[in-house]
């Protein structure tokens, strides 16, 4: 039996305010362990019985301190190197 997973812009407007660790490390494509890390440091574990169920809404709240800013991508050494050997052809 296959499974299917839904990315995760194609659930937001649906999304679940409460996940379990593999939910969670689906969402956010992380490993279990990660997520679980993660979401233990930003408070959003609540523990239901023997289950832990994370709360989505902290735990953005959490990943937002770790956005760097955006940065321009380096250009090719080889485009700016004016003396390229022209290969093969005319």
């Amino acid at each position: 039996m296959a499974h299917s997973y839904k990315t995760y812009s194609d659930t937001k407007d649906v999304m679940k305010k409460y996940v379990n660790a593999t939910e969670g490390s689906i969402i956010y494509s992380l490993g279990k362990t990660t997520y679980m890390t993660l979401a233990k440091k930003a408070g959003a574990i609540y523990k239901v019985g023997n289950s832990a169920l994370v709360n989505t809404e902290v735990f953005e709240e959490y990943l937002e301190q770790f956005q760097e800013p955006a940065r321009p991508l380096a250009v090719h050494i080889w485009k700016n190197n004016k003396e390229t050997p022209k290969t093969g052809g005319k």
